[in-house]
């Protein structure tokens, strides 16, 4: 038992240190190959000398078998495997000429190289099936057992006619004393060559075929089917006709340990720390900590990144026109203290617009009126009484672009005042309506 752990360790190592290159690598594909640990259940059938009852086939025989093994792939197409086998082997043989029986618990240990096909170029990577090749070189211990006696201690003796019988059949009044046995298929005896003392250990050569299912990206489903040579012919303690086989077919799920993905690779030159120290707008502080990213060069900022605003007035710095404005004092949008008369001045300005407004909402225009205006307008464009050229200021609003300032623009534009969309002041709108009737 001590061998067969060591032997295995051996082959474990190997796996490990080929995990350990592949991943020393600088460049290339071989970082995202993961090492993965699977285990199979499934049946193991001997092929030898012994040929078996009648009509039986290489399945006829077989007996359960479990492995369990580590793999490693070292690139797209190829891999490596360690592969642990336990399992039992058996045949019986009885007619006119031959009676032989024999059962070995077998152990191999084998190492393996894999060809995957599911390498982009053979078959694609994301297909969901896909085929697998291995050819390797094992070590096979075993111990034959045979089943010469009956429940009862006796021996079974082979008959001409093929039966099993207590006695020889050449001993004197055998024909009228001797009693059929049962064969009660317990192999309780060490089988052993008379002539040969042969070792009960052997190398082998497993050539393996199967089929790869993806269940997840991390768990695999395989079916497999293994033609196992050994170099002993004793498997059935026959000697004669060459080296024994055994046949494995087995289906078991395989574990994809976590490590970089292909998709992984795009970024393994990426250097993430640097977005920790990015600042887009070069104010001095880092798009992380920044709230108000975008500042414009030169602007002095506090430390969340925002423009200075030194007297607390809502107006930053660069745009306040009276610094220092005491603490709780009202302004303007340009940081100036708003005195009475401005904020009286201000609400009677909003108050004649909204009037305005009221007035000369576009909706409340008939058709007629509209195409009136129009018309007065194309009678003044060409240069004629009345023509009245358009403020810079209103110019942004003329969005159709045709020189003229329709009602639906100056409603438009009353509009976004209110919202808050354009730059007016109350006093443009009032220029704005009286320009409307003067064009």
């Amino acid at each position: 038992m001590i061998r067969k752990i060591t032997f295995f360790a051996a082959l474990v190592s190997c796996v490990i240190s080929q995990k350990s290159l592949a991943q020393s690598e600088s460049k290339g594909d071989g970082l995202k190959y993961i090492p993965s640990i699977g285990a199979n259940f499934g049946t193991l059938s001997y092929m030898g000398n012994l040929q078996g009852s009648k009509g039986s086939s290489v399945f006829t025989y077989w007996r359960p078998v479990y492995g369990v093994y580590l793999e490693k792939k070292i690139g797209s197409f190829i891999g490596i495997t360690a592969n642990g086998m336990f399992g039992t082997v058996s045949k019986s043989q009885l007619d006119d000429e031959v009676f032989h029986n024999f059962e070995t618990k077998v152990t191999n240990f084998d190492l393996n190289l894999l060809l995957d096909f599911d390498n982009g170029k053979i078959v694609n990577e994301n297909s969901v099936f896909s085929p697998f090749i291995s050819v390797g070189f094992g070590y096979l211990m075993f111990d034959p057992k045979g089943d010469l006696f009956d429940k009862n201690g006796n021996f079974y003796h082979h008959w001409s006619d093929g039966t099993l019988r207590d006695v020889p059949e050449n001993m004197p009044g055998s024909d009228t004393s001797s009693m059929l046995l049962t064969r009660d298929h317990k192999y309780e005896s060490t089988l052993k060559d008379s002539t040969n003392n042969y070792p009960k250990t052997a190398f082998t050569i497993p050539l393996r075929f199967g089929l790869k299912f993806k269940l997840s990206p991390h768990l695999h489903a395989r079916a497999t089917v293994a033609y196992i040579l050994t170099t002993t012919e004793y498997l059935d303690n026959l000697s004669g006709g060459g080296s024994d086989k055994m046949f494995q077919t087995s289906f078991g799920l395989q574990y994809n340990f976590a490590g970089a993905s292909a998709a992984d690779d795009k970024y393994k030159d990426f250097d993430f720390s640097k977005l920790d120290k990015e600042d887009s707008d070069g104010d001095g502080v880092v798009d992380l900590n920044d709230k108000c990213p975008g500042t414009k060069s030169g602007i002095t900022v506090d430390a969340t990144g925002c423009a200075l605003d030194s007297d607390k007035d809502g107006v930053p710095d660069h745009l306040d026109k009276e610094p220092n404005t005491p603490a709780g004092t009202l302004v303007n949008k340009d940081g100036v203290t708003l005195t009475d008369a401005m904020i009286a001045e201000e609400h009677a300005m909003k108050d004649s617009v909204i009037t305005e407004y009221k007035t000369f909402k576009a909706e409340d225009l008939s058709d007629e009126e509209m195409k009136e205006i129009q018309a007065l307008y194309e009678q003044n464009k060409g240069g004629q009484i009345g023509q009245t050229n358009m403020p810079a200021k209103f110019v942004p609003l003329d969005t159709d672009k045709d020189k003229y300032l329709s009602a639906k623009e100056i409603t438009n534009a009353i509009d976004q005042f209110f919202e808050g969309e354009n730059d007016l002041t109350a006093k443009d709108l009032n220029e704005l309506i009286d320009f409307y009737f003067q064009q």
